[in-house]
């Protein structure tokens, strides 16, 4: 065996390479592995996850998008619906202390009980026209839902599909600290846990469009995030731009909102933040116009329902009542009432506002434009919560308030609390 260090040196190189490859790529795959422990907690849910009036009418018209009948489709979103309740009904009757009937018993006749009640309704809410354009006008979410519906069923489908909305989130969200803010690994797979944990990451996860329609805001973001730090002009304004095409199919009347006021935010920082005034900034306030302009004339010559509309929906409970003179007096005033209860609310349980005041602070001194677009997308929220100040709903409808969190409490944990190597200390020299 030879003596010479050098050949023993390059004998051990490939071994230790190897060695120092393996953290690296454990690190690497962390966020898989955020997703995993995510996926199984989720079956862990059981009948915590459930279809909603909304979830049976796009199961219908997935089914349509697959070749069935309009009946057809009815009763096979129906019993999905059915099923789904009936399990939820019966797990939360089994938990009173006064139930003597086993869970299977309940869910049995809460199935049937749901059958008898909807047994001559073409539509489990109402079968108004008005009503059903509203959702017509939506055809992304079922176009996608369609080959997991046709692949699994309804129930498994559309519950793979919000899982994997939910997980794709989350990595988007891992991918634009990491890759598109620049932030450390640790400081990512913060953003991508609490989306995960917060309300985003739960209505991702249910079979409603607020996942895809997360999805699409995000690469929006991810794409005005490139435009502000003047990264392939070319590419992040196509991925812009896709975004918002793709969410305007899913929530048209959201894309707008969103569009218009990236767009003003984007003016915003051209005019007041001078390390913004660049061509990057100029490409996104003009995609943001030219996409907030093209939903506009789209609604007005599709003729497709418009506040007006949604409004009247709110106002009569789905059409069922007379039309109301004055819908925008009406909301002025419901929204001034939801907004107060909502202050009371946040007052009573601050956990949202301390997490939000930490994270605007974080955005406002670290985010190097991503603050902007932030603000725009929780204006957003906001904006689409006061058009429908429904206590019941504004969770859902509000969701995108929860993106400053998402967003901005990793940039404060990549300055303070990232875990980082300490350097390696000099070896000491020989005495002598």
């Amino acid at each position: 065996m030879s003596g010479d260090p050098y050949v023993s040196d390059v004998r051990t190189a490939p071994a230790t390479a190897r060695i120092l490859t393996r953290p690296r790529r454990l690190r690497a795959a962390l966020p898989l592995l955020v997703c995993v422990v995510y996926a199984v907690l989720q079956l862990a849910a059981g009948p915590q996850w459930t279809l909603f009036p909304d979830s049976y009418r796009y199961a219908r018209a997935a089914e349509q998008y697959l070749g069935a009948s309009r009946e057809e489709a009815h009763r096979t979103a129906l019993a999905a619906y059915c099923t789904s309740r009936a399990r939820r009904e019966a797990h939360e009757a089994r938990l009173q202390p006064t139930n003597r009937r086993s869970e299977r018993a309940l869910e049995t006749a809460a199935d049937r009980k749901c059958w008898k009640h909807w047994a001559k309704a073409r539509d489990i809410t109402t079968a108004d026209p008005r009503y059903q354009a509203i959702f017509a006008a939506r055809p992304a979410y079922p176009l996608l839902a369609a080959p997991f519906v046709g692949a699994f069923g309804v129930l498994d489908g559309m519950r793979l599909l919000g899982l994997l909305t939910a997980l794709g989130g989350s990595l988007l969200v891992f991918g634009m600290l990491r890759r598109g803010a620049g932030l450390s690994r640790s400081a990512a797979l913060t953003g991508q846990v609490i989306f995960l944990a917060c309300p985003l990451g739960w209505w991702s996860d249910q079979a409603l469009s607020e996942g895809l329609f997360t999805v699409c805001t995000l690469g929006a973001l991810w794409g005005g995030l490139m435009l502000l730090r003047r990264r392939s002009l070319p590419t992040a304004a196509a991925v812009t731009a896709l975004a918002y095409g793709v969410g305007a199919f899913t929530r048209y009347s959201s894309v707008l909102v969103l569009a218009a006021f990236v767009a003003a935010a984007a003016t915003g920082a051209l005019c007041f933040s001078r390390p913004l005034r660049h061509r990057g900034t100029v490409v996104l306030a003009g995609v943001s116009a030219v996409a907030a302009a093209a939903v506009a004339v789209a609604m007005k010559a599709l003729a497709l329902p418009s506040s007006q509309v949604t409004l009247q929906d709110t106002f009569t409970h789905h059409f069922r009542l007379p039309e109301v003179a004055d819908p925008w007096g009406e909301l002025l005033g419901l929204a001034g009432r939801f907004w107060r209860d909502w202050a009371a609310q946040q007052a009573g349980l601050p956990y949202f506002l301390a997490l939000t005041a930490l994270a605007v602070w974080a955005l406002s001194r670290y985010g190097e434009g991503l603050g902007w677009l932030v603000a725009a997308t929780a204006l957003t929220g906001a904006f689409v919560v006061t058009d429908h100040p429904l206590v019941q709903e504004a969770d859902r409808l509000g969701v995108l308030m929860w993106m400053p969190v998402v967003l901005g409490l990793p940039l404060a944990v990549d300055r303070h609390w990232a875990w980082r190597p300490l350097p390696e200390r000099p070896a000491p020299r020989p005495a002598g």
